[in-house]
């Protein structure tokens, strides 16, 4: 990967899937980080200050995913958040829009559109600088 290290969180309340895309991304040169809930995912974000957040909507516990969203862009408004559901409820898609989110990926996601969605975000950020 040419220029700067894209830092990636992952939030996923499920530890498999937050394992495997963190791998997948850190294979890729990305600085990959990984959060099981809302809560802990604003910890580690104030922390290492993501470029990229990919974000499940259904958190379990106290903080759902559009409020991690929420609370991230205004925290760390440079921070490009990717949300990602089973839902594919439309007002939870506008929802997240309209707090910043950069794409809406609805589950079962495969590798190539996963990577390529994040690509083409990471490569903004590296352009940007």
């Amino acid at each position: 990967m040419k220029g700067k290290r894209v830092k990636l969180l992952v939030v996923d309340d499920e530890k498999d899937i937050c394992s495997f895309v963190k791998l997948l991304f850190r294979k890729k040169g990305f600085l990959a980080y990984s959060a099981l809930s809302g809560v802990g995912a604003l910890r580690l974000a104030k922390k290492i200050k993501p470029d990229i957040a990919l974000l499940d909507i259904h958190l379990r516990g106290a903080i759902n995913g559009i409020e991690v969203l929420n609370l991230l862009r205004q925290g760390l408004p440079d921070c490009r958040c990717v949300m990602v559901t089973w839902d594919k409820e439309q007002a939870k898609m506008k929802e997240a829009k309209k707090l910043g989110a950069v794409s809406y990926l609805t589950k079962p996601l495969t590798t190539t559109q996963l990577l390529r969605v994040i690509d083409a975000v990471a490569k903004g950020i590296r352009k940007r600088g």
